[in-house]
């Protein structure tokens, strides 16, 4: 688990210039869609609801895999980093400051050129 905090953090942190929050928030994104095996190897969705915006998505990720729903190796890895995890507690349990803080992130991911992200 440990090579994909690595991972998150080389390419959103040192690459993009991304905070460990923001990389956190970011993965709320997670919440609406779903993975398709063409793409990913992976296929389904993260959230009961894939087309509703809020903060399922760390509710699920706290609560463990169920059937049906989706979780790749850099969504669990989250949730065993020391810094990551706490960050997913709180938007797990507070909504309105996984929005603001997803609001901040997607502003820098857009102001990096990333706009599509």
């Amino acid at each position: 688990p440990q090579e994909g905090v690595d991972h998150l953090r080389q390419v959103f942190g040192k690459q993009m210039g991304l905070s460990d929050q923001d990389i956190v928030a970011l993965s709320g994104g997670h919440t609406l869609g779903r993975c398709h095996k063409e793409r990913s190897g992976f296929e389904g969705p993260w959230t009961k609801n894939p087309l509703k915006f809020d903060n399922t998505y760390f509710t699920e990720l706290l609560s463990g895999d169920k059937e049906g729903l989706i979780q790749l190796p850099s969504d669990k890895t989250l949730l065993t980093d020391p810094v990551f995890r706490p960050l997913v507690e709180k938007y797990a349990a507070d909504e309105k400051a996984f929005f603001e803080d997803y609001k901040e992130a997607h502003l820098r991911l857009s102001e990096l050129g990333y706009a599509e992200a």
